[in-house]
């Protein structure tokens, strides 16, 4: 129904009057490797459609799916150059590349980054791998919103407060936007308005 969705979504886009639709690339799956053409070939249709409505296909690296990590990311958009890169360097830690920020950053190509989440992950006491709040974890936030900024970046940059540790979603989603503005602010990246 992958062909109904996208239809759907084209609709929607337009009547909300927005210029992007955010996607993924199927559920992780034990070897992609095999499916890695068929895969990259339906995002390029996929991404072919949109472009011909006037909309950006952007995918979201995302650690349940068979892009997660940089290196990953940038495979993918090499192969299906017409589509652009939701960053979220959490996801890419979730999926065991702990060094997504700078190390993983470096190998994006940035102006195909049109949109970016924003959240952390700590290595728990077992050693297994959690959400956070958004100034606690492996992403340094105020170094990542500098590297954007020197990007001359000037797309979204969205919280994510997948972190519950809080209590409630309420309280953990007010956490998590106190740790991202303390990170914009370090950054030296605000403007003032």
């Amino acid at each position: 129904r992958q062909d109904e969705v996208l239809a759907a979504c084209v609709s929607l886009a337009k009547s909300f009057k927005t210029d992007k639709i955010r996607c993924f690339d199927f559920w992780r799956l034990a070897d992609p490797a095999p499916h890695r053409a068929a895969i990259d070939e339906k995002l390029r249709d996929a991404a072919e459609i949109t472009r011909k409505n006037g909309i950006d296909l952007i995918l979201e690296n995302e650690h349940e799916c068979n892009t997660a990590t940089a290196p990953e990311a940038a495979r993918l958009l090499s192969a299906v150059p017409i589509l652009n890169l939701n960053w979220d360097p959490a996801n890419a830690v979730m999926a065991g590349e702990h060094d997504a920020f700078p190390a993983g950053w470096k190998l994006l190509p940035k102006d195909r980054i049109h949109h970016c989440h924003c959240k952390n992950a700590v290595s728990d006491s077992q050693g297994k791998v959690v959400w956070s709040p958004v100034d606690i974890g492996f992403i340094d936030w105020a170094a990542q919103f500098r590297a954007l900024k020197s990007i001359g970046y000037h797309n979204a940059v969205s919280l994510e407060t997948h972190w519950r540790g809080a209590g409630t979603p309420e309280a953990s989603s007010r956490i998590s936007w106190a740790g991202m503005k303390k990170e914009l602010e370090a950054s030296g990246t605000l403007v003032a308005s």
